[in-house]
């Protein structure tokens, strides 16, 4: 269980840095899913899965707003 909370955690705070640095344009809203994850990879050092992850829940809290990604994602979900 606090293995479980760690991660939360760790997700909060890779979500809360993904999130101020969209805000600022460090992160660009305007690549395709395949670029987006791997620049979330090189700046937080994560693996692929994770990388998809937020970029999903930037997208579900409207702050990944990018109509290529969009469909990407959806793809990605239904297979």
């Amino acid at each position: 269980m606090v293995d479980k909370q760690i991660g939360n955690n760790k997700d909060d705070e890779l979500i809360e840095d993904a999130t101020e640095l969209l805000k600022t344009g460090v992160f660009k809203n305007d690549l395709n899913l395949r670029k987006t994850i791997t620049m979330f990879q090189r700046r937080f050092r994560i693996g692929w899965h994770r990388g998809f992850n937020l970029a999903n829940v930037l997208h579900d809290r409207g702050l990944l707003v990018n109509p290529i990604v969009d469909e990407e994602i959806s793809e990605e979900l239904s297979k």
